[in-house]
């Protein structure tokens, strides 16, 4: 939950789990409104409550909801069982947090979406949003590839500029966007012909501080490539330069350039020969000032061997670390069995950066500083500790979004999920709707610190939004962040009754208060449950029934539990699937992710 006001209202951001809120002060009190039926399904967001609000009249009794505490654990509240929420403020910021209301992007063409998005900030506040468009849910493959230039405010610069595509045909794969201080902006992607990887065009289009195109687009590459759209990154500095790197089937490549657009030396691979049973993958590159470049990439040995790796190259090209011929690993490199996600790296000043990744050894993403261009590691720091709703994590590809400000504080952004079960007789009736959850730490000795708790930015589901589709997983769309010292632009993906996908934004500053901890009354099953990776360890009082679930509510599995124990998952796909436990009276849910 965050909080955020004006001189009039409360705002305040709430799980369904807990009802409007009245501001006392320093402390509060929250009170339980008259639920209607139609609020089990709907999700979390900013809730104003005026000084009038009148709360629950003694003796009427809401109806019985759904929801989630603040560790993601299911819960049920009625009034007999919960009447007051008790919650102890840490921080309360009156005046921070909102800059400027949630607005869209820009109107799409009739009937299609607005997907994968890319931002990226100035150090006036002035930004970029880039988007794509396409015409199916289920069609992972944009038709085009938009790019719109905002001020500070928010306020339109631009008209949406549509990317003349090298052929109307083309399907538009990976795209990438960065700026620099003054604002000129550098933007990159793919396309290709459908069904036909072999003939990938990799493009890039330069603009300048005011947002016009600067000469045409230009190609980069063209051969086969990864149609990921994790699968280009870019990087422009403050000294006219800035530097690419692309998935070239499994192997990656970069290659310097003047802002101008005129390439600096030739494309180099960043690794030397992999064995035929590994592949690099979502390469992320970061630039600095003084021309030394870091690529971060994603290997892949098996689905259990998936190792974030980087490399440092000065202004010439040549290795500053010692040559490691498959690259350097982030982590540790302890594990043979390490599970990674695609890392992130941003440079900090022209000595030190800072790498994140998804660690799914612990389930969370973390982040490492760099000093000495890469040659001094620091200690290894959650970024969160944990989140039990991120249950739409992306896989190797990482859903997550993160950004960097001048001042050293950073911002880190991803999904979180929440599902509801409106017939608690018939689980497999699943309902999944998402919401955009952030962070704000900084850099403080060389490791990252957490300022904030987990907030969600989103504002609430009305009735003009989804929020109880079935199988909802496939149609995420990962949110994106961008920064300067004194506000974030948060870019997220609205999916609304038509099923039609449409990017908004919303500006904060950096003030969201530091979180809130919860103390509150729920039933509390003798059902223990605690998952892992690929595994789920139990803990029941006599005979219980496990119930295993797809993402889209489908029954895979049904076997007897008994006691203490571990269950390991069979074999089945990668992905995220639904635990329920039943027995007796009581009943448990676990989200387990398995990868393969």
């Amino acid at each position: 939950m965050s909080l955020a006001t004006t001189s009039t209202t409360l705002c305040v951001h709430v799980h369904l789990t807990h009802p409007p809120i009245a501001h006392t002060g320093l402390q509060a009190t929250v009170v339980l409104w008259a639920l209607q039926e139609k609020a089990t399904v709907q999700a979390t967001g900013y809730t104003t409550v005026r000084k009038e609000s009148k709360p629950l009249e003694e003796g009427l009794a809401p109806s019985s909801f759904f929801g989630l505490d603040i560790a993601g654990e299911p819960l049920i509240l009625r009034q007999k069982e919960a009447v007051m929420l008790n919650i102890g403020l840490l921080a309360l910021t009156l005046c921070g947090g909102l800059l400027v209301q949630p607005f869209r992007i820009a109107e799409a063409e009739p009937g299609h979406h607005q997907g994968y998005l890319r931002t990226a900030m100035a150090p006036d506040g002035d930004f970029a949003v880039a988007w794509v468009d396409y015409l199916l849910l289920s069609d992972r493959h944009g038709l085009d590839l938009y790019i719109r230039f905002f001020d500070r405010d928010g306020n339109p610069l631009t008209d949406a500029y549509k990317i003349t595509k090298m052929v109307d045909t083309t399907r538009i794969g990976g795209s990438h966007l960065d700026m620099d201080s003054a604002g000129n902006t550098v933007l990159i992607w793919t396309e290709y012909p459908p069904r036909n990887p072999d003939e990938t065009l990799l493009r890039l289009q330069l603009f300048d501080s005011s947002g016009n195109p600067l000469g045409s687009h230009q190609t980069e590459y063209q051969g086969y490539m990864s149609t990921s759209n994790r699968a280009v990154g870019s990087s422009l500095n403050d000294q006219g330069e800035f530097a690419v790197a692309w998935d070239v089937g499994g192997e990656i490549y970069a290659r310097r350039y003047s802002f101008e657009g005129s390439p600096q030396g030739d494309p180099f691979r960043v690794h030397d020969d992999l064995p035929d049973d590994v592949g690099s993958h979502y390469p992320c590159v970061a630039l600095n000032d003084a021309g030394d470049l870091v690529v971060t990439w994603l290997e892949g040995l098996t689905a259990k061997h998936l190792y974030p790796r980087f490399q440092v190259f000065d202004a010439e090209d040549e290795s500053i670390l010692p040559w490691e011929p498959m690259g350097h690993r982030i982590d540790d490199g302890e594990d043979e069995q390490y599970h990674g996600s695609r890392p992130e790296v941003h440079w900090l000043d022209d000595d030190r950066f800072v790498v994140f990744w998804g660690d799914w050894s612990t389930y969370r993403p973390v982040g490492r500083v760099f000093s000495d261009r890469g040659l001094t590691r620091h200690p290894i720091r959650a970024v969160i500790t944990e989140d039990s709703l991120w249950c739409a994590h992306g896989g190797p590809q990482g859903w997550y979004s993160t950004t960097v400000a001048p001042n050293d504080s950073f911002a880190y952004t991803h999904i979180r999920s929440y599902t509801d079960y409106p017939d608690t007789s018939d689980p497999s009736k699943l309902r999944w709707w998402d919401h955009g959850g952030g962070i704000l730490e900084y850099i403080q000795d060389n490791e990252p610190i957490r300022r904030t708790t987990l907030f969600e930015y989103t504002p609430p589901w009305g009735a003009d939004t989804v929020n109880s589709l079935i199988n909802n997983y496939p149609r995420t769309q990962p949110p994106a962040v961008a920064c300067c010292d004194d506000r974030l632009v948060w870019v997220y993906c609205r999916l609304n009754t038509d099923t039609i996908f449409e990017a908004w934004a919303i500006i904060t500053d950096w003030d969201m208060g530091i979180g809130i901890v919860e103390s509150l009354s729920k039933i509390v099953s003798p059902i223990q449950l605690s998952a892992s990776l690929n595994r789920l360890a139990y803990d029941v009082p006599g005979e219980a029934r496990l119930t295993l679930y797809s993402a889209d509510g489908r029954m895979v599995l049904e076997e007897t539990i008994k006691g203490e124990g571990i269950w390991q998952a069979p074999s089945l796909p990668s992905g995220v699937y639904f635990v329920r436990v039943e027995g007796g009276s009581s009943s448990r849910t676990q989200k387990v992710v398995l990868i393969r």
